[in-house]
């Protein structure tokens, strides 16, 4: 069991994080009233469990999604709330070392307990290079959009700005792609999440990679690099979808985002999805390439010996912090890994190199034995949230590798986490999860909670359904609005009463702004594409039938534009300028121009 001598506390540098220390010094003396109470906790957690998701799902303001296409905060649809609700949040007491010979007990909230590994090896005070992610956002200064939702933060997908004169679409181009049958189902095209990394490179390594000498000499090329359900990594220029060099084969189908290292290192991180393609079964787990020559430098094996899950697969992004050159992600193998990845790269020689030290997170949680975590890890400072398919929504000291608080969100919570910091040293944290646990019929819950208690602001619920194979809910990951539209947050839910549901909440209040109804099969996360005044649209692909791409102005939720593509879309786009990049499950890449 790691052990501290000390409650985990957040990082004292900066403005934020001197408020942010002075918040948890308080809070030390809460966590000793907390142990008192730990023993009756730990005999109350496992029969409480389903009372309280039950009541924390029923929490806060609960409007019903309704059949009209939109509808305007004007016409309420549910009786606010005086105050918002808290959700059920467990406190941690500090933990202490196993006794000599002594089984430790487990006295933590839902029979929660954890070890953490280092190669393999149990560590029971774990130290290593401090890790301190950007706390305002900056997590490349790369061009481009370079992991899933863009950053650290996870806010959005879209980079630069875009005229939007016409506010409208054209294709620019589409990619034929194929598919692979894994013997219980067929994967085609591309998947959730499916996002393209989308990235302007520096002259010397566009010249110094592998791609096509016809690309090398320009300077305007944005390069498009697509991980699909065929087992292929495509690269593509975004403009034409001209290929730019050979794709990589990994041979298996990709369901989750690929993602370039922010440092413009020539490193490329994928995880894998299905480990069975076309009659055959391999390995699965998260790789690294070389962007020099496209080598695997690294594999990371899903089906490690420590996991508590037997599923190897990686549909989470991974984050990299370059001082510390150490990579972040959740495996749905239910272990979270810090790796340290060792990095030797030249430039002179254009040669590049990792050894990486592989630290596991392994918990247990009363509240479920699936702890898969499908969503994409999002950081801020020296610390880390995710959320798993039990439900438990958790804030972990990277550099203790210890809880600070958990969290539980009622449901199965796929979609990644959205991080927000405040001028007043605040962090908030947009999350949503799904209906799959609940049955066939329960509720979404979108909520806006305290990153650095665990305590909800405010949470919105709508009446969601589930079709035994694919859940309700939120797949998608909330947009953080900017700018003129910085008091909203989006959320796009699938399978509510009006068939799928774009949802723009108030940040402050969680009070209901504006609602539009899409479609049934809502995965795929919107962005927000915007003008160089700091105006724009917002966009949002869907997933039923024949795929639409639908634009809408942020603070009306009027349409204004809308393309049917061909095939459905689970995955989710990205935008350089005014070129977005989507695939659809009908074996198709896409490029379109928004005008």
């Amino acid at each position: 069991m790691n052990s501290r001598d000390r409650h985990p506390r957040l990082p004292q540098h900066g403005r934020r994080g001197r408020r942010a220390h002075r918040w948890l010094r308080t809070r030390r003396y809460v966590v000793a009233g907390a142990l008192l109470c730990a023993a009756v906790a730990a005999l109350l957690a496992v029969a409480g469990t389903r009372g309280r998701r039950s009541a924390d799902v029923a929490a806060g303001p609960v409007p019903e999604a309704t059949p009209a296409e939109a509808t305007q905060a004007a016409v309420p649809t549910s009786e606010p709330t005086a105050e918002p609700t808290p959700a059920t949040t467990q406190a941690l007491p500090v933990l202490t070392p196993d006794p000599p010979g002594e089984q430790r007990p487990d006295h933590l909230a839902w029979g929660y307990g954890y070890e953490v590994y280092t190669d393999g090896q149990r560590v029971d005070a774990f130290e290593s290079d401090t890790l301190s992610f950007p706390e305002d956002g900056t997590y490349t200064a790369l061009e481009g959009v370079l992991t899933f939702r863009g950053g650290n933060l996870r806010q959005n997908g879209a980079y630069g700005s875009a005229a939007l004169e016409a506010r409208d679409f054209k294709v620019l181009w589409s990619r034929r792609i194929g598919a692979i049958d894994s013997g219980y189902t067929r994967w085609t095209g591309v998947g959730w999440t499916g996002q393209p990394v989308l990235v302007r490179w520096p002259e010397d390594l566009r010249r110094g990679m592998n791609i096509d000498a016809a690309f090398q000499s320009r300077d305007d090329l944005v390069e498009g690099i697509y991980g699909t359900l065929d087992g292929n990594i495509y690269f593509f220029e975004a403009g034409t979808g001209k290929p730019t060099r050979p794709p990589i084969k990994l041979g298996f189908p990709i369901k989750g985002s690929v993602s370039v290292d922010p440092r413009g290192y020539p490193l490329l991180y994928v995880g894998q999805g299905i480990s069975r393609a076309n009659g055959r079964t391999g390995s699965i787990g998260w790789r690294v390439y070389s962007l020099i020559d496209q080598r695997e430098l690294f594999f990371l094996d899903g089906r490690d010996p420590l996991c508590p899950r037997d599923h190897g697969a990686f549909d989470g992004v991974c984050l990299v912090d370059g001082a510390a050159d150490t990579a972040i992600l959740g495996g749905e193998n239910g272990l979270f890994y810090r790796i340290k990845l060792n990095t030797r790269f030249d430039r002179e020689t254009m040669s590049v190199s990792v050894s990486p030290r592989v630290t596991a997170y392994r918990y247990r949680c009363a509240l479920s034995g699936e702890l898969g975590i499908e969503n994409s890890v999002a950081a801020w400072g020296g610390y880390a949230w995710f959320a798993d398919n039990s439900g438990l929504l958790t804030c972990l000291d990277l550099n203790a590798m210890a809880p600070v608080w958990l969290l539980d969100t009622g449901d199965d919570t796929d979609a990644s986490i959205a991080l927000e910091p405040s001028d007043d040293g605040r962090l908030a944290l947009y999350t949503v999860n799904q209906v799959d646990k609940q049955g066939r019929e329960g509720r979404c819950t979108m909520r806006r909670v305290d990153a650095m208690t665990g305590i909800s602001d405010w949470s919105f619920s709508v009446k969601c359904t589930s079709d035994g194979d694919n859940g309700g809910g939120g797949f998608a990951s909330p947009l953080v609005g900017t700018g003129p539209y910085g008091d909203y947050v989006y959320f796009n839910i699938c399978r509510t009463e009006g068939g799928g549901t774009l949802f723009c909440l108030n940040k402050a209040d969680g009070a209901l702004v504006w609602q539009r109804d899409i479609a049934t099969g809502s995965w795929s996360s919107p962005v927000l594409v915007r003008r160089p005044d700091g105006t724009g649209v917002l966009v949002v692909a869907n997933a039923t039938g024949r795929g639409m791409l639908r634009m809408f102005d942020p603070a009306s939720g009027k349409k204004l534009g809308g393309i049917q593509l061909r095939g459905l879309m689970e995955g989710s786009p990205a935008v350089f300028d005014d070129t977005l990049v989507v695939g659809t499950r009908d074996c198709r890449i896409y490029g379109v121009r928004l005008r």
